[in-house]
């Protein structure tokens, strides 16, 4: 079922509401604050008692659903006269409050989508973010509200409260491309990950290498070359826009941005020689200090001493674990953050290089030793079989995060074995 040819939706109708009283020109995204499908999300908002739905869900697989009419207000955002105003959509989250309750590939894919359909419909002619709630109402301004301004909440939670500037970026790239087709073409021409990717590759990195380093930007980042340190814009009181903002107009001089102790774009580039580094690469030269392409380029120049050792390891975690300890170098390099920041790598390597192959479904590996241990489960944590590969083809049947399934043990899914550095044939 579709409101549009553009966004295919699935009707779900968890209670009755009331008609809205005022105009549509709003928009609330939240997040369920657990892996959710969308009938599951309907499921929960069909106890009228809760007092709680929202537009529309989408589960982390992209389906859509909609569970109040767009002529309808929602229970969502703990205030009517949001609610009256707000479309409002529930995001499932793939990720739980580690990762700022992180979203699906999909899931934002079809939310650009939904996004876009619903401002073409409803004559919003661009998404307005200034992360102000002094802004509420003030549509000419700011037209995207949070949960978390009307409540003690974190919704929608830090990843995609962060995305906010993108997610408007995104939605508008497509409404002011009057021949934009979406539902044939990608969210953006390029994404910034493609960028980024080749702009690695172009500097001299590995797929291996490149990978590596693009997860620990994306863990530092989420690749937004405006991102300031979020404890940052708590303390300094500013939105990673307000922060940008008076970088580059001058306001906020370039002592206080060196010597401020935030980090900062892509790198969350934070000790004070790295941040002068930047802002003689940017702003010195006519730049702004959130120039995505002199960022890559600031970045290929700081980390091309790590080029050698780099394009010499052996798997991608290795990659990633040069680059956490020797380049970006936090306060924490803990098991869970290489962990985490190598799963991004690998989807980075997925997604771009041509050496990947295809990690869901059947397929072989060569294992050319004959020492990988046999886990119960997909994690070091789990308890060992007592047996090991040995030399040979192995077929995967199942992976998880870094983990594959081995074929005979397909019953009892209880032998996997780690795949970092295996040949995928």
């Amino acid at each position: 079922m579709s409101n549009s040819n553009l966004v295919s939706y699935t009707k779900i109708s968890p209670n009755k509401t009331s008609p809205r009283k005022h105009s549509i020109d709003t928009i609330s995204i939240h997040c369920m604050a657990g892996n959710l499908s969308i009938e599951k999300c309907g499921d929960i908002f069909s106890n009228i008692d809760r007092k709680a739905s929202s537009n529309y869900g989408i589960g982390s697989d992209g389906r859509i659903g909609m569970y109040v009419e767009e002529s309808d207000k929602s229970w969502c955002t703990s205030n009517s006269d949001n609610d009256n105003r707000a479309i409002t959509i529930e995001v499932a989250n793939d990720g739980g409050a580690n990762t700022g309750w992180h979203v699906s590939d999909k899931a934002y894919e079809s939310l650009i989508r939904l996004l876009v359909d619903i401002c073409q419909r409803n004559g919003i002619k661009q998404l307005l973010w200034r992360g102000d709630k002094h802004l509420i109402g003030q549509v000419d301004k700011q037209n995207m509200t949070v949960h978390r301004w009307f409540a003690a909440k974190a919704c929608p939670g830090d990843y995609l409260y962060n995305l906010h500037p993108k997610i408007a970026s995104d939605v508008n790239n497509i409404l002011n491309n009057s021949n934009s087709k979406i539902q044939n073409e990608s969210i953006l021409s390029k994404e910034t990950d493609e960028i980024i990717w080749n702009s690695l590759k172009r500097a001299g990195f590995t797929d291996v290498a490149a990978a590596g380093i693009m997860g620990n930007l994306y863990d530092e980042s989420h690749l937004c070359s405006n991102n300031l340190q979020n404890s940052f814009n708590k303390k300094f009181n500013m939105t990673d826009e307000m922060y940008t903002h008076v970088v580059n107009n001058g306001s906020y001089s370039e002592i206080q941005f060196v010597k401020d102790g935030a980090g900062y774009g892509i790198a969350q580039w934070t000790y004070w020689t790295r941040k002068q580094g930047l802002y003689e690469y940017t702003i010195k030269h006519g730049f702004k200090i959130d120039d995505l392409s002199k960022q890559i380029e600031y970045l290929i120049i700081e980390i091309s001493g790590l080029m050698s050792i780099l394009n010499g390891a052996d798997s991608i975690r290795n990659a990633t674990y040069i680059v956490l300890t020797q380049y970006e170098k936090p306060g924490d390099q803990g098991i869970a953050v290489q962990n985490r920041r190598t799963e991004y790598a690998q989807k980075f390597y997925n997604k771009f290089s041509k050496n990947s192959k295809k990690q869901d479904g059947f397929f072989k590996v060569k294992i050319k030793r004959n020492n990988i241990r046999i886990k119960k489960g997909p994690g070091i944590n789990y308890e060992d079989t007592g047996k090991t590969t040995g030399i040979g083809i192995f077929t995967i049947i199942e992976t998880k995060d870094r983990w594959g399934l081995l074929k005979s043990y397909s019953n009892n899914k209880d032998g996997w074995i780690i795949l970092d550095g295996l040949e995928r044939i």
